[in-house]
């Protein structure tokens, strides 16, 4: 490459030599592409960075935020007869809907691309939000819950785009920052929703929670690009068949014609398939599942303990969670010092 070259290309310069190669394959310049999310300016990919770790900050202010607040949300729904399990299924249904949703949304991601998945993810979740604060009965709110957790998007797109943008040994800052989100609004969410909903109301703070969303919407529809490679090279190609009449231009991609719901499918079944055929996989699974089952018991119960036996205010209860959050962002910070180095030191 000459010195007065620009170090990215821009793939203006590729559609004169696949304009003489009859069958050629459309794929990124190894030499530098701007098209290309891996060549990307960094401080846009730290940008997109951020933007992820807003999206992971709203949602689990969103999911977290009632559960300080449930059993007054039930109370009030049912007139002052609510019972117990019916506030804690009101918490913990959104896990259910959470792990639902990627089994659909990964698969869909993989075949239309990240950018129209995420945002219509994101139009709905914020759509369940406000239909959760209009609900007037426990059980359509417990409906309205589950789909919230469906639409979430954040745990499943986040580690993918952050692939599509990073190689392998620089993912562990950027994954850090994103997983830090979740921490800070676990942390704040009790504690602001527990001191709104002792002042304004329990409703106040889904409201809240829909203008988070709604602002981050506004964020990813105008400052988010499509990161994944298949979608960008597809476009690519069409434009550069548009651009030289050469229709036998393709991707590597083109020559898998099988249906998309076939495609769909094995995307379903897909973790089943990878999650059983590995005992360190299953091991690790079990492990998470047992300590989020120990999670969600503390924080159901946690509530009603510091409230009825301790008479602490809604605010002061919520604020008790941030001891959860503390620990786990220590975590986090021994994560991001360690995950690169070990990385390189086995791949090594």
């Amino acid at each position: 490459m000459a010195e007065t070259e620009p170090l990215l290309g821009t793939g203006i310069g590729q559609t004169e030599t696949l304009a003489r190669e009859p069958n050629a394959v459309v794929d990124f310049d190894p030499n530098g592409d701007l098209e290309n999310p891996l060549d990307w300016p960094k401080a846009f990919k730290w940008g997109i960075v951020a933007l992820l770790a807003f999206m992971a900050f709203t949602v689990t202010f969103t999911c977290i935020s009632i559960v300080p607040i449930a059993s007054a949300i039930v109370a009030d729904l049912s007139d002052g007869e609510g019972s117990k399990s019916a506030s804690v299924l009101l918490v913990t249904i959104w896990e259910f809907g959470e792990a639902a949703g990627p089994l659909f949304i990964a698969p869909l991601s993989e075949i239309y691309g990240r950018y129209p998945v995420l945002n219509v993810a994101n139009i709905l979740f914020i759509g369940t939000i406000v239909l959760s604060a209009l609900c007037q009965s426990t059980t359509l709110f417990i409906v309205t819950r589950a789909l919230t957790g469906v639409t979430v998007t954040s745990n499943v797109l986040n580690p993918a785009i952050v692939g599509d943008m990073f190689a392998s040994d620089e993912r562990g800052t950027p994954m850090s920052i994103i997983a830090m989100a979740p921490l800070i609004g676990g942390a704040v969410g009790p504690a602001i929703s527990g001191a709104i909903a002792q002042s304004l109301g329990w409703r106040q703070v889904l409201w809240m929670s829909a203008a988070l969303a709604t602002a981050c919407e506004i964020l990813f529809l105008t400052c988010f690009n499509e990161t994944y490679k298949v979608p960008i090279l597809k476009r690519r190609a069409a434009r550069l068949r548009g651009e030289t009449g050469d229709f036998s231009l393709r991707t590597a991609f083109d020559s898998d014609e099988e249906k998309k719901s076939r495609r769909m499918w094995e995307s379903v079944m897909r973790p089943a398939d990878v999650l059983f055929g590995s005992g360190v996989l299953l091991s690790l699974s079990l492990f998470g599942s047992v300590a989020f089952a120990y999670y969600y018991i503390m924080s159901v119960t946690l509530s009603d303990i510091l409230q009825d036996i301790y008479k602490l205010s809604p605010a002061l209860t919520g604020s008790s969670f941030m001891s959860f959050s503390v620990g786990s962002l220590i975590s986090i910070i021994i994560c991001n010092l360690s995950l690169d180095r070990i990385y390189i030191k086995l791949r090594i």
